[in-house]
């Protein structure tokens, strides 16, 4: 028996930022803050580490990729740019559940 063609629906458009007031689930200040923080953390790392593997895999795969070339690798001033800028992305990324929490006189 054939199967139908699976047919798109649109795409769904969500908030960017939830309506009403942030749910409390600690009596402690700054403990649901930590635990945003330490939650998006886990889910940048678990998503980096899964991309780093298969890219690693695919390249020694294809025999394009030595492990030890990892290891001996050295980026360039460029590249070491870049890199501070992704990093800083992702710090604003993670420490947004903080925005409005710190005054702007307490950031650095």
């Amino acid at each position: 028996m054939a199967r139908k063609p699976a047919t798109k629906s649109p795409p769904v458009r969500l908030l960017r930022r939830a309506k009403g007031p942030r749910a409390r689930f600690y009596s402690a200040d700054g403990v649901d803050e930590l635990f945003s923080i330490v939650t998006a953390l886990t889910g940048e790392v678990s998503a980096l580490h899964e991309r780093l593997r298969t890219l690693e895999e695919v390249l020694q795969h294809a025999k394009l990729l030595r492990a030890e070339a990892i290891e001996a690798h050295e980026p360039s001033e460029l590249s070491l740019q870049a890199r501070l800028e992704a990093r800083e992305a992702l710090i604003e990324r993670v420490f947004q559940v903080l925005d409005g929490l710190v005054s702007p006189t307490q950031r650095r």
